[in-house]
């Protein structure tokens, strides 16, 4: 079988950057990583186009001939970014998988269809980035306009979660493990997504994703704190902290808590029952929904965060030089909020997901008694919540960053979706400009797109 090379590109809703991916697939069940990556690159945002994207997204001002306009542009951006992690060997690349860029905007129909508690229909995701665009200015087949998470049960992302953490399970897809009457149902690794939201998928030993979804806020409100630090009046426990309360004054001075920093230097704010930050974000309307939920902004943004912030004393002013100045602890705001982030993966794992078998990959250096969790995007690199998921972990649950078991972190995301890509091309049946095509798992992934109209790539299916 041929190994195939292609290009992931994904974007957050911070905006800021287009994570692109370069890997070699690769569907040969020999090969113990399905999935290699080539290159990692993460290409910025140019910031006036940064500016108008978040104004997009707020609803303000988005006319039909301004969201078009920004699809053309998103899109040249989009083929700018895979040119440059292709580089040299862009003349290899067979395909690229793109989800765009999201628009968050709550939709009227979901607006309607709320309920007397506040929960309803999920918000509208409006992906912003042409594809024949793409396509064109590339001259590369593409695939885009993936099935919304919302209407899967098991979620788009999960399907190439499958393929991409397969080499984990490698030793239990014996004739041994399948004559288990378990094997294909219960649980052997659990895979966290900590981007914005916390995207959780099951996976039993065969590699049949059980259950996904989104348990919680993930990295949203931590990062809309830093971010937004000054406007919500949060200065650095430490008066001597010059630097962080330098960053925190400044306008996009800090885009996250890097490493954990100030969230270690805090501590968790229990406050009064009625008053208690944790208490008042369990009541979010994100959690009353199913558990196949996706949360986004509109859970999770700045008006939950404002009310979460707002439960925390006030500091007096006596810090300061201007009379009657109050403040608020940014370290204890962050921490608490990391706790609460940490809680919503052991509320996802214990109530949606259950006993966690473990994967038993010796190959690895794991017994089946252990149950693993791996976590991927950029809650990886957060040392103070890693430290906090092992301490909560109960016996037998082993907490550990994709990166240690061979999938670069921050470039999961990228990876899944030329993962995905490559699934939905494995299952094209009429190739052609805009048609749906069929994955391996027999659902619609995504659509694809080639220059020209000329004929789409038909690849081996992923054994």
């Amino acid at each position: 079988m041929t190994r195939r090379v292609g290009i992931g590109l994904t974007a957050g809703p911070s905006l800021a950057t287009i994570d692109a991916a370069l890997v070699e697939i690769d569907p040969n069940p020999i090969r113990l990583k399905p999935v290699e990556l080539i290159e990692f690159l993460p290409v910025p945002v140019p910031p006036d186009l940064r500016a108008r994207l978040v104004v997009a997204r707020s609803g303000a001002a988005a006319t039909p001939a301004a969201m078009s306009e920004l699809d053309t542009e998103v899109g040249k951006l989009l083929a700018d970014a895979a040119k440059k992690v292709a580089g040299a060997r862009l003349g290899e690349v067979e395909f690229i998988a793109s989800c765009g860029m999201p628009v968050v905007r709550t939709s009227a129909s979901s607006e309607e269809s709320k309920s007397d508690d506040g929960a309803g229909a999920p918000p509208e995701v409006v992906r912003i980035g042409d594809a024949a665009v793409l396509a064109r200015d590339t001259a590369k087949c593409v695939v885009s306009d993936f099935v919304p998470a919302e209407s899967d049960e098991t979620g788009v992302f999960s399907t190439a979660d499958a393929v991409l953490f397969r080499h984990l399970l490698d030793d239990t897809r014996t004739v041994e493990w399948h004559r288990k009457p378990t094997a294909d149902t219960s649980c052997a690794l659990v895979v966290v997504h900590f981007g914005a939201m916390a995207s959780m998928t099951a996976l039993s030993g065969t590699g049949r994703v059980l259950r996904s979804f989104d348990c919680g806020p993930g990295n949203m409100v931590m990062n809309l704190i830093v971010q937004n630090a000054a406007a919500l009046g949060l200065e650095p426990k430490d008066p001597k902290d010059e630097a962080l309360a330098e960053k925190l004054q400044q306008p996009g001075g800090m885009r996250f808590d890097e490493g954990g920093k100030i969230a270690k230097g805090g501590r968790v704010y229990h406050g009064r029952t009625k008053d208690a930050p944790i208490d008042f974000a369990w009541t979010a309307p994100f959690f009353t929904r199913s558990p196949v939920r996706r949360g986004s902004e509109a859970d999770f943004g700045m008006e939950f965060t404002k009310t979460f912030v707002n439960r925390f004393p006030k500091e007096p002013p006596v810090r300061f030089a201007e009379v009657g100045k109050e403040w608020r602890n940014v370290n204890d705001v962050v921490r608490t909020a990391l706790e609460h982030a940490a809680l919503c993966v052991m509320e996802g794992i214990a109530s949606h997901v259950g006993a966690v078998s473990g994967s038993g990959n010796h190959l690895m250096g794991h017994s089946g008694s252990t149950g693993r969790v791996l976590i991927s995007g950029g809650g990886a690199y957060n040392w103070a919540l890693m430290a906090r998921l092992r301490e909560l972990g109960w016996k037998n649950l082993r907490f550990e960053t994709s990166t240690e078991c061979g999938i670069r972190a921050d470039a999961a995301q990228a990876m899944r979706a030329a993962t995905l890509g490559y699934l939905t091309l494995s299952g094209v049946a009429g190739p052609g400009d805009g048609e749906a095509a069929e994955g391996a798992g027999g659902a619609a992934l995504g659509k694809v797109y080639t220059p020209g109209g000329d004929p789409a790539p038909v690849f081996e299916p992923v054994k």
